[in-house]
């Protein structure tokens, strides 16, 4: 995993309009462009972040 981090915000507005950003947990940037999640509210949960690829189906689809 790549040490670049990214800090996750969860942003509510309130009713008069003010915003309060709060902090969620944190993204890495994987050395093949993709991200690592970790969320504070999931703690034993990770994701991934990855550019969408088609199917190899909609490849020869669209061929």
């Amino acid at each position: 995993m790549s040490t670049k981090k990214h800090t996750i915000y969860v942003i509510n507005t309130s009713e008069s309009g003010k915003s309060y950003w709060n902090r969620a947990g944190v993204a890495f940037l994987n050395k093949d462009g993709s991200f690592t999640l970790k969320l504070d509210i999931l703690p034993q949960t990770k994701f991934q972040l990855r550019e969408e690829q088609p199917f190899a189906n909609e490849e020869a689809a669209a061929e």
